[in-house]
């Protein structure tokens, strides 16, 4: 029995140790030899591609990234997610603007391979091996391909002649203990490659400047570089027979550079007539000195005066906290596209900048990538965390360790730099908790909304790491994180991976710390809000500080002239539950007491972002006036109290533009009127001015879609007062021009009901409620919900405003002339808008 026992146990000991296997990961080698063509804007060449099988598992098929693919028509993920997160740029592009990879014909150890598409997915194919691939073996892919580039709608293409060559090759997926990684490319998303050593030749006109991955080998290159950096010439090209620079042409001469890079799972190149080239080096330990590049445009080459030295400082802070760098060559690119911040590649990365505060930044975070997706190769699709996150956080450290100079800083009496944070990130960060819409930090880039890409994914997770560095000691978690760096540098590290350096440099169990990465909401904190005054309206420390505001306000209109007063409110970001705003007003044309006052209160709020509102307003201001015999102007007021109850319906998908809402509103209108009176036994006229009640009920039911492509809404009222009833519906539905703007069309359909009997007393009580073919005007606003110059006026240029409600016709009514097409019955109307192409409409301009 003992040996049976015995034999039993070494079983579990032999299967516990085959359960843990060894890490182990592909490797891909790539040879590339590549020719631009700046007249076609194309790319032509032949790519060689040693894919060693270093898992336990025989291979059959490989999944190949075509990403140029994703350019090529309406139908990829990459339309798609842009037309998601508001662009339609690249929908309604013509077609020489798009881009795509053909030619294709694989071998694979020179016997033909064959394809298949992707059932989903343009920009991706299984290539079937001819013979499958075995554990600890390796195979040579071979194709020719040939790249119309795009203009750069996203990380890469073309800007006229300005090139921004990037995922520009077939690159294989990874394969890894998960299994296949295929993936589409997405603008939002990046992207999880295998690392390997790159050999690439590029051919293109001999008047360009190219800045690449890795280190370039032709050093009559190397000597134009460093000639154009002395000289610093701009839009010049150095001769290199005579010695001497010549302007720029269409070169028929071409140059073939040859560029290498080991342990790099990306290779991005940049091509440019123009560029203004600086160049340094840098030693960051004995014997380790690297190349330091930037490349400019010419219209920024006073922007990038400094940008050697901001480099340099990422360099040294990243090198000093995380790891040392471990390549020979670190570069910047000025990007010609007009897309904000940066993309990062391997040793070189593309970015735009307007200040020097910017350009800091910006160079600081995105040579940062070199180690959190360069050098530590995680997935960024399904853990954008591990990498912006991560590197964001060290985008705080540098900016409070390493003192850099700050715009702001000589701007410290300016008005909005005493009211606005220069981290509002934190600021909006809180807003969209408070308002249910953020998602946990470990959410996936494609499912993350746009809002929440950068605002959790970046910020809120460089400030969970602030909070991890607080509990474990800055010298625990810099040991950590370097014991990260050491143990996964060219690997593919997890979140696993991530927290199990932290709890074995710590000797803590992390859980409570690690449990948030999953969880929404604030991360915990123990400060408390405390109520404070603010002028105007303050940002600033709104964590700990809720504002109640003070402000000067003005108001117009044609009776009560100007009005001047105060405004007391405490609309912030984040909101409260209980927001007001009250602003007391005096009429120097009635002298009236007059103002405008609101609140609302959030009762209560799901986690799907539902809410039940609560809300009131009140008003009182002069809505006409009535001059008598005596030549004395008698104002008529009006004043309204507005109780109101409002449930925005939640929605589980967060990235949905949809929004539901109901809305009951009780209107309890008091209005100044004009009783004439005959007193017989004087035989005199008596004017008085009445006061007059009424009130308005309505129900509100909407949907409002906001997606950028053919965004509608529809809304339904109900308006039930003293003897009628109102029902009316309006839809609007948006058609979007491929060149910009678009054609608006609105469906109103109302019905006017008597709950009375239709008597001529009736329908002139009822008249402000009447459908209305054209615009109704100030004296038919019976909500008093707009705002009216002269809201009582007849003639002049006051009385031209109408209301975009019921027909909308723009008709031009004059002095007791009867409104075209007012009714008591029903109105059907169809309003059409449209928007000047952009080309032609002289408003662009602001």
């Amino acid at each position: 029995m003992k040996k049976l026992l015995s034999i039993l146990f070494l079983l579990q000991i032999c299967t516990l140790a085959f359960a843990q296997k060894p890490y182990w990961q592909q490797q891909t080698n790539y040879n590339i030899a590549v020719t631009l063509n700046d007249t076609l804007n194309t790319l032509t060449g032949v790519a060689q591609i040693e894919y060693s099988n270093n898992s336990p598992d025989t291979l059959h098929f490989i999944w190949i990234h075509l990403w140029p693919n994703a350019y090529k028509n309406d139908r990829t993920a990459l339309s798609d997610q842009l037309l998601l997160i508001g662009s339609t740029d690249f929908y309604f592009a013509e077609e020489n603007k798009k881009g795509y990879i053909n030619r294709l014909n694989f071998t694979v150890d020179k016997a033909t391979a064959l394809t298949e598409d992707d059932e989903q997915h343009q920009d991706i194919v299984k290539l079937i091996l001819p013979k499958a691939l075995a554990p600890s073996q390796k195979i040579l892919i071979e194709t020719p391909f040939n790249v119309k580039l795009p203009y750069n709608f996203s990380r890469g293409g073309h800007v006229g002649q300005s090139y921004q060559i990037t995922q520009w090759y077939p690159k294989p997926a990874v394969y890894d203990k998960d299994g296949w990684h295929p993936m589409p490319y997405l603008d939002q998303g990046e992207f999880y490659s295998e690392f390997g050593n790159f050999v690439v030749q590029i051919t293109l006109p001999q008047n360009y400047v190219v800045a690449a991955t890795g280190e370039l080998q032709n050093d009559d290159e190397k000597v134009w570089l460093k000639q154009r950096n002395t000289e610093n010439n701009i839009g010049v090209d150095f001769d290199k027979k005579t010695k001497k620079f010549t302007t720029p042409t269409s070169s028929t001469l071409t140059k073939t550079l040859l560029y290498k890079q080991n342990n790099v799972h990306d290779f991005a190149w940049f091509a440019d007539k123009t560029f203004v080239v600086q160049t340094d080096t840098m030693q960051l330990q004995i014997g380790n000195v690297i190349l330091v590049n930037s490349f400019a445009l010419p219209q920024n080459k006073a922007l990038y005066k400094n940008s050697i030295a901001y480099i340099k400082n990422a360099v040294k802070t990243k090198n000093n906290w995380v790891g040392t760098y471990p390549y020979n060559v670190v570069s910047v690119v000025d990007n010609a596209a007009p897309t904000g911040g940066g993309m990062e590649y391997p040793t070189i990365t593309l970015l735009t900048a307007k200040t020097q505060h910017e350009l800091e930044d910006v160079i600081n975070h995105e040579v940062g990538h070199n180690w959190f997706y360069g050098i530590l190769g995680s997935n960024e699709r399904d853990y954008p965390w591990l990498d912006e996150g991560v590197n964001t956080y060290y985008d705080l450290r540098y900016n409070d360790e390493a003192a850099i100079t700050k715009v702001t800083a000589n701007k410290q009496n300016d008005f909005l730099s005493k009211r606005i944070p220069e981290n509002i990130e934190k600021t909006l960060l809180q807003t969209i908790i408070y308002n249910k819409k953020d998602q946990p930090i470990n959410t996936s880039s494609q499912n993350f909304t746009q809002t929440n890409y950068a605002l959790v994914g970046y910020y809120k997770t460089a400030c969970w790491l602030q909070q991890l560095e607080k509990k474990i000691g800055t010298a625990t978690f810099d040991k950590a994180m370097q014991a990260y760096y050491e143990q996964w540098k060219f690997k593919h590290p997890s979140p696993a991976n991530f927290r199990a350096a932290f709890e074995q440099a710590s000797n803590t169990n992390l859980s409570e710390n690690f449990d948030l990465l999953n969880k929404k909401g604030p991360l915990p904190t123990a400060q408390k809000r405390y109520t404070s005054k603010a002028t105007f309206f303050n940002l600033q420390n709104t964590e700990v500080q809720k504002y109640i505001s003070f402000a000067p306000a003005v108001g117009f209109n044609y009776y009560d002239k100007l009005m001047i007063g105060g405004l007391v409110h405490n609309y912030n970001l984040p909101p409260t539950k209980l927001q007001f705003i009250v602003a007391p007003l005096y009429a120097t044309g009635t002298k009236k007491i007059n103002g405008i006052g609101n609140f609302n209160y959030t009762m209560w709020q799901t986690k799907t972002g539902a809410k039940f509102i609560v809300s009131g307003t009140v008003a009182k201001f002069t809505g006409g006036s009535f001059t008598d015999s005596t030549n004395t102007k008698n104002p008529l007021q009006f004043s309204k109290v507005v109780p109101a109850i409002k449930y925005i319906f939640g929605n589980n998908n967060v990235q949905s533009t949809v929004t539901k809402y109901v809305q009951f509103k009780t209107y309890l209108i008091k209005e100044t009127n004009i009783l004439f009176e005959r007193d017989i036994i004087t035989s005199s006229n008596k004017i008085t001015y009445p006061t007059a009640k009424r009130y308005v009920n309505e129900l509100q039911v909407g949907i409002v879609n906001s997606r950028v492509l053919y965004p509608y809404k529809a809304t339904f009222n109900g308006i039930q007062g003293d003897g009628f009833v109102r029902v009316a519906l309006t839809t609007n539905y948006y058609f979007n021009y491929q060149k910009g703007g678009g054609l608006g069309v609105r469906l109103f359909a109302g019905k006017f009901i008597y709950t009375a009997d239709k008597t001529f007393t009736n329908q002139f009580k009822t008249d402000p409620y009447h459908l209305n073919l054209t615009g109704p005007k100030g004296y038919e606003d019976y909500s008093y919900n707009n705002y009216f110059v002269g809201r009582s006026e007849f003639d002049g240029f006051s009385s031209q405003q109408i209301m975009n409600r019921d027909g909308f016709f723009k008709v031009r009514t004059d002095l007791l002339s009867n409104k075209i097409g007012k009714t008591d019955d029903w109105l059907v109307a169809v309003n059409f808008t449209t928007d000047f192409p952009k080309a032609i409409n002289p408003l662009e301009v602001l």
